[in-house]
């Protein structure tokens, strides 16, 4: 009797990581046929457009800035070119520019990852079918990629605990989800929301509804937001914070490819004194081209300082696709 359930826990186990399995398969392949989603005709835009990217069949791109648009061809005003005229038969896809920043006459292509400080979200949002990779700390594998306009859909997973666990035959890795909404309410103000869900081994679900406020534009921003988080571990019910996460986040472009970029949590606690805030902050800077990231960083507080003055490293890198 003993061996026939030792063979059904067994067997169900082997279920159980095949689920896991094909669960995980099935959110990166929606992901990355989102991503992966291109174009093929012209956008409808119009002559008052100000700056675009022109995207090539062959894989190139111009960004420039709209001088006409008719019969078939667009006319662009490229840095060091100047009027450019692009037959539509070159081109597989046509994106408007909201911000595009021109300094001493050149332009400044967009910054590669305006929705995201460090760790925490801003209000901007991903276009439909851009997305990117993000490696923190080696650890940490993201995929986030835009739906709409306003909804992007992200998640990622763990690196040390998928390879001890797959290695062990017991799948069990951590995972996490990234769901976010964002919304233009005035040219310099956006609102935006989403949720992360942390999946830690069959143990342990962590989770956080939040709400943030950005001012300014993609090169020039601050960012409010309020979280209210959730633990629920195997055995116990889901337990709310009656009290709010703030974070007050901001960036600033510095150079053509690197701004500075600061994230700064204040976390809700009890203790024997009663209730109060515990600060977390980071700065740091972020290096970048049109479609890669590298960002260096130290996180710091009252009690990080008295071990490590300048705090703890954090780095992370981001491709855009």
């Amino acid at each position: 009797m003993t061996i026939k359930i030792l063979i059904l826990k067994q067997t169900i186990n082997k279920d159980a990581m095949k689920t896991k399995i094909i669960l995980l398969v099935i959110l990166a392949n929606t992901i990355m046929t989102y991503a992966q989603k291109k174009v093929d005709s012209l956008p409808a835009f119009n002559d008052t457009v100000s700056f675009i990217v022109v995207k090539f069949k062959e894989g190139s791109k111009y960004y420039g800035k709209l001088k006409e648009n008719r019969n078939d061809t667009l006319t662009l005003i490229i840095e060091d070119l100047g009027p450019v005229r692009i037959p539509y038969s070159k081109i597989s896809r046509v994106e408007t520019l909201e911000y595009m920043a021109m300094k001493k006459g050149k332009f400044w292509f967009p910054t590669p990852l305006p929705g995201r400080y460090f760790f925490a979200p801003s209000a901007f949002t991903l276009n439909p079918g851009e997305g990117y990779y993000q490696n923190t700390l080696i650890a940490l594998n993201s995929f986030n990629v835009g739906v709409t306009k306003w909804f992007s859909i992200g998640g990622g997973i763990e690196f040390f605990t998928t390879i001890v666990t797959l290695t062990a035959g017991d799948f069990r890795p951590i995972f996490y989800l990234t769901p976010k909404i964002g919304f233009k309410v005035t040219e310099n103000v956006r609102v935006g929301g989403g949720f992360i869900y942390a999946h830690i081994m069959n143990e342990a679900q962590l989770g956080t509804f939040y709400g943030v406020f950005t001012f300014g534009n993609p090169d020039y921003n601050f960012t409010a937001g309020l979280g209210w988080g959730y633990t629920k571990t195997k055995n116990t019910l889901a337990r709310f914070q009656s009290n709010p996460m703030i974070t007050l986040c901001g960036t600033a472009r510095i150079s053509r490819k690197v701004a500075f970029v600061t994230e700064n949590w204040f976390i809700p606690f009890n203790n024997s004194s009663g209730f109060s805030y515990s600060p977390l902050f980071s700065y740091g800077l972020r290096f970048f081209g049109e479609s890669l990231s590298f960002d260096l960083a130290f996180i710091n507080n009252k009690d990080i300082v008295k071990a490590l003055f300048i705090g703890i490293p954090f780095v992370a890198i981001t491709v855009k696709f």
